[in-house]
C-alpha cells in the first residue's frame, strides 16, 4: 500500500482534525499499519514529520530520505577503506657523516616492511634513493633495516635529511636493470573492520479516561500512483516526535557501554546488559577548537575534509550547528567579503523594500569552496536547546550554549554506491508501538490484540533498535566553540 521514501509527492501532508468514527476506523489507523509495515511506514513518517519539526534532522537525513537498512543482528560490522598508507617514518636516526656520498650506499631502519625492493624512494625534500636488496630485521628489534642508495650521479652529492626518526619518506616507482630484472612485489592494504551494537530505546505515555477527539491525519503515496490516508490519535503524534527527538540525542550523543573487547559493562535491574552503541559524535575521530570563526579557517578545514575523499561519488558535506554556530559562519563569510576590494556586488541583494519600509536580509547558509565542492548549513534546535545545551557553559558574549556554537561538518558522499551517513535498525523492530488499555482503548488499537490492564485510562508503548552509521569516519569533523 505504502511506496518508500523515494517516491513521495509533493501532495505528502500531515494535518490536524478531529476524530470522526464514519471515517477513522482501525483498517486506516497508523498504529496498526507500523504493526505490519515498520520498514516501510518509519521512513515516511520521519520525512512528513521531518519536514514539519527540525527537531531531529539526523534522523531527517538518514531515515527520513532513505538511507536506512534492516537487519537480523544486534549489532552491525562494515569495512572503511581509510587514505592509503603512502609515507614511513624513519625509525632509528643514522647518526654518519656524508650519508651516500659518492653512491656509497647506506642503511635507514623503518618500523616495517612497507616499503617494497627495489624501489625508488623520496624524502621531504625531494631527494631520491633506490632499494638495493631486500630489507632485513634490526637486530634490535626497532623495524626493518633498509639498505639505499642515492639516485643522483653527482659525486659530491650526500643525504641531507630523512635520516632522522621521524622523517618521512614515500614510494615512487620501481626502475630496474635492462636485463634478467626479476618480478618484484606490491603493497596492498586490506580495509579496516568496524564492530558495533545497536541500542534499544524506549517511550511511554499514559492518558486517562477523557482522551481528547483530535487526530493526525497523513496523506501517503500509494503504489501505482494517488494517496492513501492513515490516522493517530494526535496526542499519540506528538509523543511520537518526542520519541523521535529522544532518538535524535541518542543518534548524536550515544557513548558505548561496551569496550573494544565486545563485553557490555552496564546491566539493568533484571540483570539484562544496556546496551549503547557509539552516537555520531563518538563516530567522528576528527576534532577541532575555535573561539571566532574566519573564512580562512572554512577554507582549511573543508579543503582537509575533500582532500581526503578520494574515492566518493557525489561529494556532499553538511555543516549542522546552533544558532551560535550559524552566526559565526554567516559572520565568517561577511567579514572575509567586507575585507576584500576585489568582490562585484550590490548592496541591495542585502537590502529589501523601499522608502521607509526597508528589510535587512541576505544570510550566509552555504559554501562552495574553491575546489568547487559545497558546504550546505543545517540548523540543529538539539545544539541550542538539548539537555546537552542547558548543562554546558555559556558563551561570554551572547549568553548562548557554547553547544549551539558546536559546528559538526558529516560527509555525506556516497562510496561505492553507498550512502556514507545511514540509518540501520534491527528488522522487526524499526519502530514498535503498542498499547495497554485499561477503562479505555487508545483511539487507532484494536482492543482484541491489545493487553489488558484494570487503570482508568490506557498507555501507549514505543521502542526502536537501532543507529546511525558513518561509514567512514576520517572524512568527517567536530569543532566545539572554545570562547572564554
Amino acid at each position: 500500500m505504502i511506496n518508500g521514501p523515494s517516491n513521495r509527492g509533493s501532495n505528502i501532508s500531515v494535518v490536524r482534525t478531529t476524530f470522526n468514527d464514519a471515517q477513522m476506523t482501525d483498517m486506516n489507523s497508523l498504529a496498526n499499519a507500523f504493526l505490519s509495515k515498520p520498514t516501510e511506514l518509519s521512513p515516511v513518517i520521519t520525512h512528513l514529520a521531518g519536514k514539519d519539526d527540525l527537531r531531529f534532522p539526523l534522523t531527517f537525513m538518514s531515515e527520513g530520505v532513505g538511507n536506512v537498512q534492516s537487519i537480523d543482528r544486534l549489532e552491525y560490522e562494515y569495512r572503511v577503506a581509510t587514505r592509503k598508507l603512502m609515507t614511513r617514518p624513519v625509525a632509528v636516526t643514522n647518526g654518519g657523516a656524508n650519508i651516500g656520498q659518492g653512491g656509497a650506499t647506506f642503511e635507514l631502519t623503518f618500523p616495517d616492511k612497507w616499503f617494497v625492493h627495489p624501489y625508488v624512494l623520496v624524502n621531504g625534500a625531494g631527494e631520491q634513493a633506490r632499494i638495493m636488496r631486500e630489507p632485513v630485521p634490526s637486530s634490535t628489534g626497532q623495524g626493518w633495516v633498509y639498505t639505499l642508495q642515492l639516485v643522483s650521479p653527482t659525486a659530491a652529492t650526500v643525504l641531507t635529511t630523512g635520516f632522522t626518526a621521524g622523517d618521512l619518506w614515500a614510494q615512487l616507482f620501481a626502475p630496474v636493470g635492462v636485463d634478467f630484472s626479476r618480478g618484484n612485489a606490491s603493497n596492498w592494504q586490506a580495509p579496516g573492520l568496524v564492530r558495533n551494537k545497536l541500542t534499544t530505546v524506549r517511550k511511554s505515555y499514559h492518558m486517562s479516561g477523557n482522551a481528547k477527539d483530535f487526530v493526525a491525519e497523513f496523506s501517503l503515496p500509494k503504489k501505482g500512483g494517488g494517496t492513501t490516508k492513515l490516522w493517530m490519535d494526535y496526542e499519540e503524534y506528538q509523543h511520537m516526535l518526542e520519541f523521535k527527538e529522544e532518538c535524535e540525542m541518542m543518534y548524536w550523543y550515544g557513548q558505548r557501554t561496551y569496550g573494544d573487547d565486545g563485553v557490555v559493562n552496564m546491566r539493568d535491574e533484571n540483570g539484562q546488559p544496556v546496551v549503547v552503541g557509539p552516537g555520531l559524535l563518538e563516530q567522528i575521530i576528527n576534532r577541532e577548537t575555535y573561539s571566532t570563526l574566519t573564512e580562512t579557517q572554512l577554507l582549511n578545514i573543508i579543503g582537509d575534509l575533500f582532500y581526503g575523499m578520494t574515492d566518493a561519488n557525489q561529494k556532499q558535506v553538511t555543516l549542522y550547528t546552533g544558532t551560535g554556530g550559524m552566526r559565526e559562519f554567516d559572520a565568517a563569510m561577511k567579514n572575509f567579503f567586507a575585507a576584500n576590494t576585489w568582490q562585484a556586488s550590490s548592496t541591495t541583494e542585502f537590502i529589501n523594500g523601499s522608502g521607509r519600509n526597508l528589510g535587512l536580509t541576505g544570510y550566509f547558509k552555504r559554501y562552495e569552496h574553491i575546489d568547487g565542492h559545497a558546504v550546505n548549513v543545517v540548523k540543529m534546535p538539539l545544539f541550542d536547546h538539548g539537555p546537552v545545551a542547558r548543562a554546558r557553559d555559556l558563551h561570554p558574549v551572547t549568553g548562548y550554549s557554547l553547544e549551539s556554537y558546536r559546528m559538526v561538518f558529516v560527509d555525506q558522499s556516497n562510496y561505492d554506491g553507498q550512502a556514507n551517513l545511514k540509518m540501520i535498525s534491527k528488522k522487526g523492530r524499526e519502530h514498535l508501538r503498542w498499547c495497554v488499555p485499561g477503562s479505555v482503548v487508545p483511539k487507532g488499537f484494536d482492543a482484541n490484540t491489545s493487553r489488558a490492564s484494570d487503570v482508568d485510562g490506557a498507555s501507549v508503548h514505543m521502542l526502536k533498535t537501532g543507529a546511525v552509521c558513518l561509514s567512514r569516519f576520517d572524512t568527517s569533523l567536530d569543532i566545539e566553540c572554545i570562547a572564554s
